[in-house]
Order: structure tokens, then C-alpha cells, then sequence
């Protein structure tokens, strides 16, 4: 298989993904709408928990819309024919990188090297 067939199935999974984050989404949305418009009962602790499942919902929604985002960066560089290519040493990212992490904008280790100098050195352990 070519690598051009293996981005082919990669913009596949990233709009599968963009379309599942997008129904569940708006499953949230409705759930937090819901959770809004309900009468509170005036008991502390029912509506803690209530205040609890707000801020979860929202959370939630915050970390879909930031998915959303990288999907939709990852597919304008398909679109611009860049998708696939480090952003620091211009080589081509490995198909491995990109089948698990597709909004992968550096090769690994310019990814690493990034990471580190971003929190703040070499003390700095990598994020997983």
C-alpha cells in the first residue's frame, strides 16, 4: 500500500472522528441545556452534584471543541498537501506516528525536543 493511500485512510478516520465528536457533542449540549432549565432542588448536596455535572459536562464540550480544532488543522494540511511533514526538519512524520497520533505535527523526536524546551528544559520529563 502507498503512502498516499495511507493518508487517504487517515482523512477517513479524521472525519469519522470530527462527525462521532460532533454527535456526541451536541448529546452534551443537550444534556447541559437540560441541566440548566431544570429547577434546582434547594438541598446543598443535590445541588452540588448538580453544579458537578455542569462543570463536567462543560469540560467535556471544552475538550471536544479542542479535538475538533486539530482534526479540522490536520485536514486543511491534507487540503494544502502538507500533511505528513514535520514542521521543524521538513521530513516526512512515519505512518506509525500519524496512524496513532494523525494530528501529529512533528516527527518524534522534534516533538520531544519541543516538549522539553517547552517545560522548561532538559530537567523536564515528556508528556505521554
Amino acid at each position: 500500500m502507498t503512502r498516499a493511500n495511507d493518508l487517504i485512510k487517515i482523512r477517513e478516520l479524521l472525519q469519522r472522528r470530527r462527525r462521532e465528536i460532533l454527535h456526541a457533542n451536541e448529546g452534551a449540549h443537550r444534556e447541559l441545556t437540560a441541566l440548566k432549565d431544570q429547577e434546582r432542588d434547594p438541598e446543598y448536596e443535590e445541588n452540588a452534584q448538580s453544579e458537578l455535572a455542569d462543570y463536567t459536562l462543560s469540560s467535556l464540550m471544552e475538550a471536544q471543541r479542542r479535538e475538533i480544532m486539530l482534526i479540522d488543522a490536520a485536514l486543511r494540511r491534507m487540503d494544502t498537501g502538507v500533511f505528513g511533514e514535520c514542521v521543524d526538519c521538513g521530513y516526512e512524520i512515519p505512518l506509525d506516528r500519524l496512524e496513532a497520533l494523525p494530528f501529529a505535527i512533528r516527527c518524534e523526536e522534534d516533538a520531544t525536543r519541543h516538549e522539553l524546551e517547552t517545560r522548561g528544559g532538559h530537567a523536564a520529563a515528556p508528556s505521554l
